[in-house]
């Protein structure tokens, strides 16, 4: 990294009776990991899941110097899949998952990786941009309307049904995962903000993006985003987490 960014990590359990988001932001040496995981399952499946998703990849992050980030994620993120598949309770298998936000910032610049809906933005100049996919029956759905397998009549049928997911950690084969291959170019003023789907479900990007364009500090722009959405959601506002990385 060309300087050490500032980060500030912030979570709330919001309207649930639980917390099963995990965050974590570490350094090590000139590069920086920052990962959000939303778990889910029952018997606090969903803790468990995220909390051990983001161990393995803490552990992983400072166990060795990364060359290629893009091949960290991809042989890490199998295995934590399985090794999440395989939490058991009482000597069963619990059906336990979680989703995953990550990025890694370094030298050559910033890569990420994704599993699930939990979602990553950058800012710069103004602009927001989301570079990772929400892994759902939508995007299934968008992809067969496109290829003409179904016609605009199922899609509407099937449609509220849309937000399931069909990729997580935990599904013991994961299907879908977004890695990038090449660096972003990271510049002096960027903003990268990881969070959970309780934060872009309640706040709308443009909210988002007048937020992170404000002159507040960011500790300040944080505690803005988290309470919007806090306050948007009310009484049934999901696990909020988010992490901002500031250039």
């Amino acid at each position: 990294m060309t300087g050490r960014p500032c980060y500030t990590a912030l979570s709330s359990v919001g309207g649930r009776e639980s917390q099963q988001d995990t965050l974590f932001v570490g350094e090590s040496e000139d590069q920086l990991l920052a990962v959000i995981c939303d778990g889910m399952g029952g018997l606090n499946g969903g803790e468990k899941a995220s909390e051990l998703a983001v161990r393995m990849l803490a552990e992983s992050f400072y166990s060795r110097r990364i060359a290629s980030v893009p091949d960290f994620y991809r042989t890490l993120l199998p295995r934590i899949d399985e090794a999440v598949f395989g939490i058991e309770a009482g000597g069963r298998r619990i059906g336990a998952g979680s989703t995953l936000v990550s990025v890694i910032l370094g030298p050559a610049g910033l890569f990420w990786a994704s599993v699930g809906d939990s979602r990553l933005y950058l800012y710069r100049a103004g602009e927001l941009i989301c570079p990772v996919r929400a892994h759902n029956y939508r995007l299934l759905l968008d992809r067969m309307l496109e290829a003409g397998r179904i016609d605009r009549e199922v899609y509407r049928r099937e449609e509220p049904k849309g937000e399931a997911l069909v990729s997580y950690l935990g599904m013991g084969g994961l299907r879908m995962a977004d890695i990038s291959e090449n660096a972003f170019p990271a510049r002096p003023g960027d903003q990268i903000l990881l969070c959970s789907d309780g934060l872009y479900k309640s706040l709308p990007d443009e909210r988002i993006r007048q937020i992170l364009a404000s002159a507040e500090p960011p500790e300040a722009r944080a505690g803005q985003l988290l309470d919007g959405a806090l306050a948007a959601g009310g009484a049934k506002q999901d696990n909020t987490s988010v992490i901002l990385l500031c250039l």
